[in-house]
């Protein structure tokens, strides 16, 4: 596939780097030293040059598979979406942007973009779950199906316990999708153990992520979110003030840039009280405060956000929640025990690898820092796989699980006899073996 990116910033190079083995990648910029960067350690093609200037793409062949534009500029990236329509024929366009207001039909229609990522909005949007479901860490939800995937960090005094016994009574409601257990992700199976510390990953449907709260608390109260802290006003922090405005909370936005504070009051309306406090001398974490219910760090310094979590954690306060900016830091943040959502730029990057699945009809989602991997097809009406059945190769056996989704429950891929309409395919694996996968999905159904 030829691939051309415009941006060579930080979700640039992560997909050109993720892009590059099995195809012809070209990267353009104007930024002489991220174009050096990528030269010193990509095997693609690095252009220094303006993206908005004709001139710049004159290297760039007469077609081409998808182009990506990824730039810090919502003008720039449009822009260059026309220029490449201009100099060669593109199959696929992909354009990040920072405005909701560019997201518009009638923008895609006449741009001729086939897909737009927000990674602003979009990293927000898990949030609502975490008040919906305090006892889970994160929330994936999805086209088609009204089930999630959700994580949850295993008490250290829980007894270790088998899978099948701990999800005995919500049979066909949900699944163990994976587990990390000393910083190592697995998809394990129906005989094998859920210990302490672990944190694990459940495919399943809403009532059966509320029964998880006493399947591994012990307690069927839920923790009821009222109070709700997020430091940081930046495009972020205001997407989730956004959010969390819709679930009736009584929200506090806190940045100690003046400006951010006026801007973030003319766009949330006084919905949310906005204080303009030093991260450093705060009230929201005295001893003798009243402590929030949640509290998120939302800055775009990750060393700052587990900074002021860990304090958070230090005085008590039971649901917090640190934003991820650079993937460096994911895996120490989970080892941290902190509860982690990915920010604008680590969204942009999966969002964009997930959009670039070369069939309409299959969803791909890279969770557990990327380690896991999950992707779901439904039968449609006019599927040729309704009345059918696909026996599914050896050497796919033990490298993941595949479930049936049908109706308003989940079967093991093995329990089905033929394939229905409206169902839906459920399969979890480690990202080593997703190509795997993959290709028997694009063959087979």
């Amino acid at each position: 596939m030829k691939v051309i990116i415009a941006g060579a910033g930080k979700v640039g190079y992560m997909i050109a780097k993720h892009l590059m083995t099995d195809n012809d990648v070209t990267i353009i910029d104007k930024n002489g030293d991220a174009i050096k960067k990528i030269e010193e350690n990509l095997d693609v093609l690095a252009i220094c040059g303006d993206i908005e200037n004709p001139f710049t793409y004159n290297m760039i062949d007469s077609a081409i598979d998808l182009f990506i534009a990824v730039t810090d500029s919502d003008e720039v990236n449009m822009i260059a979406s026309l220029i490449i329509d201009k100099i060669t024929s593109v199959e696929k366009k992909i354009i990040r942007l920072k405005n909701n207001f560019f997201a518009d039909d009638l923008v895609r229609e006449r741009l001729g973009i086939n897909d737009f990522v927000i990674p602003s909005f979009e990293a927000a949007q898990p949030l609502k779950y975490l008040v919906d479901f305090p006892h889970v860490r994160n929330v994936k939800s999805f086209e088609y199906t009204k089930t999630l995937l959700a994580s949850a960090k295993v008490p250290k005094e829980f007894e270790s316990t088998l899978i099948s016994t701990v999800i005995n009574d919500l049979t066909n409601k949900i699944v163990v999708a994976g587990i990390e257990r000393n910083s190592e992700f697995y998809v394990p199976t129906s005989a094998d153990m859920i210990n302490p510390d672990d944190l694990v990953y459940f495919y399943a449907f809403p009532g059966a992520i509320r029964d998880l709260q006493y399947k591994l608390f012990g307690t069927q109260e839920q923790q009821e979110i009222r109070n709700c802290v997020i430091f940081g006003a930046d495009t972020l922090g205001l997407e989730i003030a956004k959010v969390l405005i819709k679930k009736d909370l009584n929200i506090q936005l806190v940045d100690k840039d003046l400006a951010k504070c006026k801007r973030a009051n003319l766009i949330l309306k006084d919905k949310v009280t906005v204080i303009k406090s030093t991260y450093d001398s705060d009230h929201m974490l005295a001893e003798d405060g009243v402590k929030p219910d949640l509290f998120i760090v939302a800055s775009r310094n990750d060393e700052y956000n587990i900074t002021k979590c860990m304090e958070a954690k230090y005085y008590g306060i039971k649901k917090v929640i640190t934003i991820n900016n650079d993937i460096a830091y994911s895996k120490l943040m989970r080892s941290l025990n902190l509860e982690v959502v990915r920010g604008e730029k680590i969204n942009a990057y999966y969002s964009i690898l997930e959009k670039i699945e070369p069939s309409k009809t299959i969803i791909r989602r890279q969770f557990c820092g990327g380690e896991g991997i999950m992707m779901l097809r439904k039968v449609f009406s006019d599927s040729e796989l309704i009345g059918t059945y696909q026996v599914v190769p050896s050497k796919l056996e033990d490298k993941g699980s595949i479930y049936i989704q049908r109706d308003s429950e989940i079967f093991p891929y093995s329990d089905i006899k033929e394939f229905k309409k409206n169902d839906i395919f459920a399969i979890f694996t480690k990202i080593e073996n997703s190509e795997l996968f993959s290709k028997w999905i694009h063959k087979n159904l």
